[in-house]
């Protein structure tokens, strides 16, 4: 491939990591949409953020000030074992679907979907490895790369500066301390409901909110930014997820390409 060099800044809708850091700014919308594709993981999705009995339990965090609320709900949903995250963004006409599952701050699977191109994504401790479809792969480096990457996993780490982009949506604490940030002043809401949880919620200066769970782990659930285009969801708590590494035999090594 000696006339295409493969950095993810050349596939445009690769970018969309960087939309979820700024979410809030272009906008995330209510929960209905169950429509992006899950990704792998042992357990299957749940269809809704139901309560077990031991998490039935009120927490309390409605009663504190938004700042303690936003605190705490950024400590549990950082704690969780494991979580799925799952939403759609739409910038500049562009849409982007994601659908992630995270096992702890080391591990993350899930897919991308930006127009006609798709990416799986897979972190294990600093690896990453990233499987597209043909369309993902051609836009960046065009037939090239296609006959090279088609149906492989092109391996790299999250040291990589081409592909620095893609390291926040691997890490969902680090995506919702982004996406708080972006929006600045946090205030106490209305009550409300996501999966069947009640929640309180935190709005921001632009209408944006934050539903965080008040029965259970102060999780967050939804992050809302009041356009029905967009959305993201914090769901399937705690849930067993495993996520191995791609067997060897389909790895194509990133550093040998350059």
């Amino acid at each position: 491939m000696p006339h295409h060099r493969l950095r993810a800044g050349r596939a445009p809708g690769l970018s969309a990591a960087l939309l979820l850091t700024v979410a809030f700014a272009v906008g995330c919308g209510p929960a209905e949409d169950k429509g992006a594709a899950p990704a792998k993981a042992s357990a299957p999705a749940s269809p809704s953020a139901a309560p077990t009995p031991a998490s039935a339990i009120p927490n309390g965090v409605e009663k504190l000030k938004a700042a303690e609320i936003l605190r705490r709900a950024r400590k549990a949903t950082a704690s969780a074992k494991s979580l799925r995250m799952r939403g759609r963004i739409q910038e500049d006409g562009e849409k982007y679907r994601l659908d992630f599952r995270f096992a702890g701050k080391a591990k993350a699977t899930g897919t991308f979907k930006m127009g006609a191109q798709s990416v799986q994504i897979t972190r294990i401790g600093k690896d990453l490895y990233l499987k597209g479809d043909d369309a993902f792969w051609k836009s960046i480096g065009g037939k090239a790369a296609v006959q090279l990457l088609s149906g492989k996993q092109l391996k790299t780490t999250t040291k990589n500066p081409d592909f620095k982009d893609i390291d926040p949506v691997t890490d969902p604490s680090a995506l919702l301390a982004e996406a708080v940030k972006s929006v600045g002043s946090w205030k106490k809401g209305v009550p409300g409901t996501v999966g069947g949880v009640p929640t309180v919620t935190l709005v921001g200066s632009s209408g944006e909110k934050v539903h965080v769970a008040t029965r259970g782990e102060p999780y967050v659930l939804l992050l809302d930014g009041g356009d029905p285009a967009d959305k993201i969801e914090y769901l399937d708590y705690d849930e067993p997820v495993d996520i191995p590494r791609p067997p060897a035999k389909t790895i194509v090594d990133a550093d040998a390409l350059n």
